[in-house]
């Protein structure tokens, strides 16, 4: 009876939480700023041929309205990962500091300002995803160690998987031997990938292309690899803005000079 009683009490705190999730989401899709993540991004429209590539899972709040009307969610953290995914997208396919980058991030933590206090409050689900993500795995550690509160957040895990088509052959192929060493499990050599498998990063090297479940990666080794991406792209990154700068104040100075000469004569 008490158990009956538990079961009763945890499932209408859930219920709760997804109420409050439809008012969250709803009140941001009244939002002026929230306008463009209302609905489907238009890529084909927009001609951003490039968009289905980087995002791998599309999501709007639109959507994810739908998705909380219809009782396609069981817990609000579900729910909650899919709003992430939204603000995700955009700072994944918009680069740092443009507009759009700084929306997203400016809403992602409204939105976790708001969510918060309803975890505080019902049960959101949180705790369920924690007591068995890493059982889910299936490894030799027996699962539990896997569960960590310090698993990189999602927009995080999209930044990286995003970053990982900007490498160069060899500094990926330093990424496939570390994850191959420590995690074989989520890589495979395979055909090419399908498009309903959005979870999946594909890269593809010569003949043959590589399949990453990004979320299996256990969070030592992917703070690890995370850190080596980031360092890659920063010299490089550093290195062209070098270089265009050098030019730029080269061409200013061959400039300048001419005018001077001009002027003298």
């Amino acid at each position: 009876m008490e158990n009956s009683n538990r079961n009763s009490t945890t499932t209408t705190s859930r219920e709760e939480a997804l109420r409050r999730m439809t008012k969250l989401v709803s009140s941001f899709m009244a939002r002026a700023d929230c306008a463009p993540f209302r609905e489907p991004v238009d890529w084909r429209g927009l001609e951003l041929w490039d968009y289905p590539k980087i995002i791998k899972k599309m999501m709007d709040l639109g959507t994810i309205k739908r998705k909380l009307d219809s009782h396609k969610y069981a817990t609000a953290f579900e729910c909650a990962e899919d709003v992430r995914l939204v603000w995700s997208n955009c700072k994944t396919y918009n680069a740092d500091g443009s507009d759009f980058f700084l929306i997203a991030e400016s809403l992602s933590k409204r939105f976790e300002e708001r969510y918060r206090k309803i975890k505080a409050e019902f049960d959101t689900g949180d705790e369920d995803l924690h007591a068995g993500s890493g059982r889910a795995e299936g490894d030799d550690s027996g699962g539990a160690l896997q569960a960590s509160p310090s698993a990189p957040p999602l927009d995080v895990r999209t930044k990286f998987a995003s970053n990982l088509f900007r490498l160069n052959g060899d500094e990926l192929g330093y990424v496939l031997q570390v994850l191959d060493l420590r995690c074989p499990h989520v890589i495979e050599n395979i055909a090419p990938a399908q498009d309903d498998e959005p979870h999946l990063l594909n890269k593809k090297e010569k003949d043959m292309q590589a399949e990453i479940n990004v979320d299996a990666i256990d969070s030592k080794t992917f703070a690890d690899l995370d850190r080596f991406v980031k360092e890659k792209l920063y010299t490089r990154d550093s290195t062209t803005h070098h270089s265009s700068s050098h030019h730029h104040s080269s061409s200013s100075t061959t400039a300048g000079t001419s005018e001077k000469k001009r002027k003298t004569k």
